[in-house]
């Protein structure tokens, strides 16, 4: 079946074209269910003894990928609009989202509703795209439904209001996140939820009593203002960077004015955290201080501050700004100023996962109480972050993962959620995975495409191998390892020879790893990915499987070894 879509988009030139485009619909796509009567049973991904099959809506996705990751989330129908819309919103949601239904392990199917003839919709007019797409996956629940009837509930989850009122007018079975994850009986995975913008704006609408809270930080300019004061050199775009000793102190490279922007205080700051790409205005020139100056803090003005939440020292081991007053005018006057403004517009967030622990508090009354806990981040940098949980008598005393939802102006404190827990304070392998997570050590074992890759075992050099014309036999040679006794990976040799003209030949020999990792193969890519081994006190996390590294390339005991060498004759 044969339909034609059709857009309008604007060229490099600047011209608005329109293009259609030929969209074809089919009628064998199958669901995916493993007890289905019509579709093809071997390509069902779904669980055969699932009661409920889970259809996500978008917003759904991107902003609980965590719960979705949880083990306790199976049988997921993910459609292909979803999956574009993610893809086009958040390309780091979408590469999660498709390694967990790529995961053989996890009941998670995509089901390509867009070309489907049953399911693909087209838009009305005066219809916006959103709301088409809302209208395309209600359609897609309606016919999961009705194509395997009594069999299994076929439920809708979504936050959107708007969206579930018009799925029960259509019969559909709808819930949302948090009556889902109430419904399976795990307080745990409550504390996985993400509290959104739009959840909390609903919640106050609902309430009719007015809100007594205070306004804390400037509301962030609209985009078109920050677009129109970039041109015209009024705002100035860069990276914010914090002290890392002194969390009030941050800095904006721009290359408009040639020098950097200082940032002092979390006001001006205005909930921005390191690394964000953010815009920035001057402050007027009699504001401008002297670096020296803005690095000096006490106590004093901690207290007063209410922006200002330095992590205590169970944050960081990093030495605190020393308790010195102001200086003199005298001193100031001395010292050349530096340009200091203020953030008034966040273009990129570099929000992500953070590890720490939670601050002392005494427990909630009542078993499975909700308790508003502050997470105090390893990096002192990161200001604490607020988060709800019904475990906290699990947490206290724990290394935990918390990631970043949301932070509204009239909080004093980012709001985030409790990813998972990584053991014990204190605790050396607790510590040495905090340390991994935050410099992004990939620390996992090599998954079975990465070790597919490899050459089976043992490996022996082949007849082509030996005349292979890039290849010199150097075996007459006595080479030999400056690798340390004990050492598994031998990939470092030396030799050394006297030439016939008095000179010395030495050889620099290490294995060669590109004899086996092919390009564009899963081995390759993972070791593109971790790109090198890193090294802890009690343990060693590899770039390349160990049956690779200790058992292919060496070959030292009367055997071969694939190594690249570099000859250097020296006159000694």
């Amino acid at each position: 079946m044969l339909q034609s879509k059709s857009f309008v988009k604007k060229t490099k030139q600047g011209k608005v074209v329109k293009v259609v485009r030929e969209h074809y619909l089919r009628d064998d796509i199958y669901c995916g269910v493993p007890f289905c009567k019509v579709c093809d049973v071997g390509a069902a991904r779904l669980s055969s003894t699932t009661s409920t099959i889970i259809i996500v809506d978008t917003n759904v996705v991107l902003h609980q990928i965590d719960l979705l990751e949880n083990p306790a989330m199976n049988d997921v129908v993910v459609l292909s609009i979803v999956l574009e819309e993610v893809k086009n919103r958040n390309l780091a949601v979408y590469n999660r989202l498709r390694a967990l239904c790529s995961n053989p392990l996890r009941s998670f199917f995509v089901f390509s509703n867009e070309y489907h003839k049953d399911t693909y919709v087209k838009i009305e007019t005066g219809e916006s795209p959103n709301d088409r797409n809302d209208r395309a996956i209600r359609v897609a629940a309606q016919w999961y439904q009705s194509h395997v009837g009594n069999a299994v509930r076929v439920l809708l989850i979504t936050n959107d209001r708007e969206n579930r009122i018009k799925a029960l007018k259509d019969g559909i079975s709808v819930e949302t996140v948090e009556s889902y994850v109430k419904s399976l009986g795990q307080p745990a995975l409550l504390d996985l939820i993400v509290q959104t913008p739009s959840d909390v704006a609903m919640e106050d609408a609902e309430d009719p009593r007015p809100s007594k809270r205070k306004t804390i930080y400037s509301e962030h300019k609209p985009m078109s203002e920050i677009t129109s004061g970039l041109h015209r050199g009024i705002y100035h775009q860069g990276k914010l960077r914090v002290n890392r000793y002194n969390p009030f102190e941050a800095y904006v490279g721009s290359e408009s004015i040639g020098d950097e922007i200082i940032i002092y205080g979390r006001a001006n700051m205005n909930r921005a955290f390191d690394g964000d790409i953010v815009v920035v205005e001057l402050l007027p020139i009699d504001q401008w201080q002297e670096e020296k100056y803005l690095g000096i803090m006490n106590d004093e003005d901690e207290e007063e501050d209410d922006n200002v939440h330095l992590a205590p020292s169970s944050a960081d081991d990093a030495p605190r700004v020393s308790n010195v007053k102001q200086a003199s005018s005298e001193d100031k006057n001395t010292l050349p100023t530096r340009p200091c403004g203020r953030v008034i517009g966040i273009i990129k967030r570099n929000w992500h996962s953070y590890c720490g622990s939670l601050d002392p508090m005494p427990m909630p009354a009542g078993e499975g109480s909700v308790a508003h806990a502050l997470f105090v981040s390893k990096d002192r940098r990161i200001p604490k972050i607020r988060i709800q949980t019904r475990q906290l008598g699990n947490l206290l005393d724990k290394r935990i993962i918390v990631a970043v939802d949301s932070w509204d102006r009239v909080s004093r404190y980012p709001s985030g959620h409790y990813v998972r827990t990584i053991g014990q304070i204190g605790d050396r392998d607790t510590e040495s995975e905090v340390v991994l997570i935050e410099n992004d050590i990939d620390a996992r074992p090599f998954s079975s495409q990465v070790l597919a890759c490899l050459p089976p075992l043992p490996w022996v050099v082949s007849a082509e191998d030996i005349v292979n014309p890039i290849r010199q036999d150097l075996r007459h040679l006595r080479v030999f390892s400056v690798d340390p006794p004990g050492c598994k990976d031998i990939d470092d040799a030396l030799h050394c020879t006297l030439l016939p003209n008095g000179h010395f030949e030495v050889g620099v020999h290490i294995a060669d790893v590109t004899n086996f990792v092919q390009p564009g193969t899963p081995l390759d890519d993972e070791a593109a990915q971790r790109g090198t081994s890193v090294y802890l006190v009690e343990r060693r996390i590899d770039m390349l499987p160990k049956p690779l590294t200790e058992g292919v390339l060496l070959r030292f005991t009367g055997l071969f070894i694939f190594p690249f060498e570099s000859c250097i004759e020296a006159d000694i």
